[in-house]
């Protein structure tokens, strides 16, 4: 079909033309291109198309973050059309375009798969992150258990084996699923390396270290004090080249911090007007969430007047929020900003630069990957404004090797490779949901398993040639209207009668033979004459059966029909190829039989339970069936809540300063952390209770101002609220899991004592 080159008066590229057009053939679609090409754009033209019919579309995202922004945009543009489900935030949620983070799609689609019936497209931005370590099931999951009704828009930044990601999803949802992959960017992006204080590009940088001879002491003295200040050199050489503004990315919020104060304290980048303007909005956010008394909004509102930022997990949302509309216009012109400031959120800006080349994975420090370097550095050059984006990186032997370092830029991106899991919660819904066989089949259908059969690529092609073989010979009926599908019903019953009488007429002419016979013979013939043209009469009822065009039609189907048995010959081949994912399967239920969460006939309660949970679902459900939610009054549960979502972050106390005294913590809950800690010696897979900070949790919960809370601990604000966000998610998942009305009435009270004022998600509100 033809398609119109604009759309919202930008002039689409080419591969957004050819996404559009597999969107309007009706396609699932697997769209790779560059950080900032315009991905987006082709999900909104989706979303502007399903909003117009009766059917309901669902985006998710991998961040709760980028999730916000995206209600923020899509509320603008369709309104009230619009709602978000992220666990911890519920606005609108029967809306017919539903922003989600993946891990509530994933939950729909294996307990309510009633809720998302009406569901035509699921997008999928982000779709790499089906490579985290931690969270790439949750992808896998989502796309298995899907309905089959379902279309997928997945999008991702440059993934080199995006074909292999569509053939198996293709594998999945059993329809042909597109491949759009567009590796050129709308601003090409020109490469810096810091080296001995200066920037230069690699030729300069080659030249260099070939023909240096430092000692190695000298050298690693010489980087120690370049590394104390690079951040300097970096910013000033990029501003008399005026490469600014800047995004400076680093892997530790405390660094991030540390250098976004002494860049404000050393450079001011705002003229008179700017500085009225951001003092205004500064103010304006603190008055409204009450941050008077708060060091960090008064600390960042110094280095925000002078155009300098940071932007971290570790600050408030409502903060958060703040410098992304000052960067959005334009009014900063330095941000130091940790990796998931790259996580889709759009805010480019001219130039990138590194501070370090490695980072800590939550295992252990390791070299950037491929992949994600290429997602950061994409946010180089804004597109209609820059001809180029720049992108700094620093060259440090200690960290990485002159080789490494230009495998990195140069290099090819590493294959997007699955992480699959089975979570204890996956588990017990496919051992209550599926019969045996249908959980093998399953199991078998993870990236992981689609992987692994590297060594089939002939099946592999075979199942593919195949598919497009029966949409090539499948009947294609010219005219508006027909009733094939019925009419083949028909047909293969009337060729079934035919068969059968002539079967018998053979056998009465052999078994009749003679002039005695012959008067007989003939009755019988009339007879199923009579019934052959009753059966010619009833053919022209149908649509097709009256269509001089149906014996092509026939052909083509039978043809179809023929392949479709090859088909799936050939798809069983290749899906017996291996069960890697049933071991683990057998060994979890194995676990939870021991556990006394199922039997031989199903989920026990307990089982029941756990299957409504998603996080820490065996702590849970443990601490339910031992009494604790129901003899903790609601301020214990929200702090019993937090001991099981709650991850510290080992900080580095200030020279001479002492660590905190542990806070005096109920007896409910200090006999829940020996009971679940005794059970996590036994068992690895349940963490124990982390309690230390409960006693913020009680005093929030009993109504104490937020300052006061910050006062009580040097946890930063943003990871407090996260924490405290989590829980709420969690006492949700509870409270649709259990049955006694009383304990939904406590736990509804919990919900209401902890979401309030700041915790309250009203950056989105607002």
């Amino acid at each position: 079909m033809q398609l119109n080159v604009k759309y919202r008066d930008y002039i689409l590229d080419e591969f957004q033309i050819q996404a559009i057009t597999e969107i309007e053939n009706g396609h699932s679609l697997v769209l790779s291109a560059p950080t900032g090409s315009g991905k987006t754009l082709v999900a909104e033209y989706l979303i502007e198309k399903v909003l117009k019919t009766d059917q309901r579309i669902i985006y998710t995202s991998p961040i709760k973050a980028l999730s916000n922004q995206k209600y923020r945009d899509f509320s603008r543009l369709y309104g009230d059309k619009v709602g978000i489900l992220t666990g911890d935030v519920v606005i609108n949620r029967d809306a017919q375009a539903l922003i989600v983070t993946t891990e509530v799609y994933r939950n729909m689609a294996i307990e309510d798969p009633e809720a998302i019936a009406d569901v035509s497209y699921v997008i999928f931005d982000e779709i790499h992150y089906l490579g985290d370590i931690e969270r790439g099931t949750v992808w896998e999951e989502s796309i298995i258990f899907s309905p089959k009704t379902v279309r997928f828009l997945a999008l991702s930044a440059t993934i080199p084996n995006c074909d292999e990601l569509a053939r198996w999803i293709e594998s999945v949802i059993d329809h042909q699923v597109k491949v759009i992959s567009h590796n050129q960017r709308a601003v090409p992006l020109s490469f810096l390396f810091y080296h001995q204080k200066a920037l230069m590009p690699f030729k300069e940088l080659r030249k260099r270290m070939r023909g240096g001879a430092e000692t190695e002491g000298f050298r690693d003295r010489r980087q120690k004090k370049e590394g104390e200040f690079r951040h300097f050199d970096i910013i000033k050489q990029l501003r008399q080249q005026d490469r600014l503004p800047l995004l400076y990315f680093v892997f530790s919020r405390a660094l991030a911090d540390k250098l976004a104060r002494e860049t404000a304290q050393k450079m001011d980048f705002t003229s008179n007007a700017e500085k009225e303007r951001i003092e205004e909005m500064v103010d304006s956010c603190i008055e409204k969430y009450s941050l008077q008394n708060l060091e960090t909004a008064t600390n960042l509102k110094e280095e925000l007047m002078r155009g300098v930022g940071r932007h971290h997990a570790g600050l408030l949302p409502q903060l958060k929020e703040l410098v992304e509309i000052l960067f959005a216009e334009r009014t900063l012109r330095v941000l130091f900003v940790t990796e998931t400031f790259a996580v889709g959120v759009n805010m480019p800006a001219r130039s990138v630069a590194y501070d370090a080349l490695k980072k800590y994975d939550g295992r252990s420090f390791r070299p950037m990957q491929s992949l994600e370097f290429t997602q950061i550095s994409g946010r180089a050059g804004r597109r209609g404004i820059d001809k180029t984006g720049w992108v700094v990186v620093p060259h440090l032997p200690r960290d990485l090797s002159f080789e490494e370092l230009q495998n990195l830029v140069y290099g090819d991106i590493e294959n997007l490779k699955s992480a699959f899991d089975l979570s204890f919660n996956s588990v017990l819904n496919l051992y209550s949901g599926h019969k045996n066989d249908e959980v093998r089949m399953i199991l078998k259908r993870n990236f992981a398993q689609f992987q692994a059969n590297k060594n089939l690529p002939e099946l592999t092609d075979k199942v593919a040639k195949l598919r497009l073989e029966i949409e090539r010979v499948e009947p294609r009926c010219p005219e508006k209207k027909n009733d094939f599908t019925d009419f083949m019903v028909f047909y293969k019953k009337k060729q079934q009668l035919e068969d059968t009488m002539h079967r018998q007429m053979d056998d009465i002419r052999h078994g009749m033979r003679g002039r005695k016979n012959r008067v007989f013979q003939e009755e019988v013939e009339k007879k199923f004459s009579d019934s052959y043209a009753e059966l010619e009469s009833q053919e022209k009822n149908f649509i097709c059966g009256r269509c001089h065009s149906r014996s092509k039609c026939i052909a083509r189907y039978y043809q179809a029909e023929r392949l479709h048995k090859k088909l799936d010959y050939w798809r069983g081949m290749l899906e017996e190829q291996g069960e890697l994912q049933l071991p683990l399967y057998e060994r979890k239920l194995e676990l939870l039989r021991k556990l006394g969460y199922i039997d031989e006939k199903g989920l026990l309660p307990r089982g029941e339970l756990a299957s409504r949970i998603h996080t820490e679902e065996i702590a849970v459900t443990e601490l339910y069936f031992h009494g604790y939610f129901h003899e903790c009054n609601e301020h214990e549960v929200n702090a019993l809540c937090l001991s099981l979502v709650y991850e510290h972050r080992r900080r580095a106390t200030a020279n001479g300063e002492q660590p905190r005294a542990a806070a005096k913590m109920p007896e409910k809950i200090k006999s829940a952390r020996g009971f679940i800690n005794s059970l996590a010696r036994q068992h690895p897979f349940i963490k124990p209770l982390e309690t230390r900070i409960c006693h913020l949790m009680i005093a929030w919960s009993e109504g104490t101002a937020f300052e006061d809370i910050m006062a009580m601990t040097d946890i930063p604000e943003g990871d407090l609220i996260r924490a405290f966000r989590q829980v709420i998610d969690l006492l949700r998942q509870i409270r649709d899991a259990v049955k006694e009305n009383s304990l939904r009435d406590k736990l509804l009270s919990c919900l209401a004592f902890i979401n309030r004022d700041i915790v309250l998600a009203t950056e989105l509100r607002d």
